[in-house]
């Protein structure tokens, strides 16, 4: 975890959060193969004001089916800064993550990984924390330059390195990204399993549906 001091407004400090960010990108795991899992976690949160409501979820795989979830709740202290946003919503994440009890296989986040300005985005903060592997799911790109490959794929480009690709679907584009613990032919193989009949990945799907209801209750 980051220091306290970055999860506070009161010491908040933009430069010295930009400056943990591009230390801590150069420990993320790119390469790690992620041949078989059993279940997954989806992360999402919520905002009423300055109360942020995280929800974490875990689904077995490769059903998809709800097994159990966490819900916490939380002033969130640190301003909507673009880029800084794991400052922001990484630490509620977490503690709903380790409320569940549980050890993903895997964890989708509502959010950026490596697809970033400084190649460390929520995904990639909350996987090292975790020391789990992660992706982030987005609606739209934050960071990097689409490339298609000689495979068809539209593969995310950040500093001449590919970060993650944009996948389409029900005619309209998610941009997915390694977080940690994952090479992007592991995050290839495994996209189109974590779906269902929505838009959004089922593990956020719910995530963010539930994060919703527990906003408004």
């Amino acid at each position: 975890m980051l220091p306290g001091s970055l999860t506070t407004s009161k010491y908040f400090n933009v430069e010295r959060a930009k400056e943990s960010q591009k230390l801590l990108a150069k420990k993320v795991d790119r390469t790690y193969s992620l041949e078989s899992i059993n279940n997954v976690v989806g992360l999402d949160i919520s905002y009423s004001k300055d109360v942020g409501v995280a929800a974490a979820v875990l689904l077995d795989f490769p059903q998809l089916n709800l097994k159990k979830y966490a819900v916490v709740k939380g002033v969130v202290e640190v301003p909507y800064i673009p880029g800084l946003l794991a400052f922001r919503e990484a630490p509620l994440m977490i503690r709903a993550y380790e409320k569940l009890n549980c050890e993903a296989d895997l964890i989708v986040v509502d959010g950026h990984g490596v697809t970033h300005p400084r190649e460390f985005g929520v995904a990639s903060h909350v996987g090292l924390v975790l020391d789990r592997p992660t992706i982030g799911v987005a609606k739209n790109l934050l960071y990097g330059s689409v490339v298609r490959g000689s495979d068809g794929v539209e593969y995310i480009i950040v500093n001449n390195k590919v970060g993650g690709l944009v996948y389409e679907r029900l005619g309209k584009k998610l941009y997915i990204s390694i977080g940690h613990k994952i090479s992007i032919e592991s995050l290839k193989n495994l996209i189109p399993r974590l779906f269902k009949s929505h838009y959004l990945p089922e593990p956020t799907y719910i995530a963010d549906a539930i994060s919703r209801k527990f906003r408004r209750s």
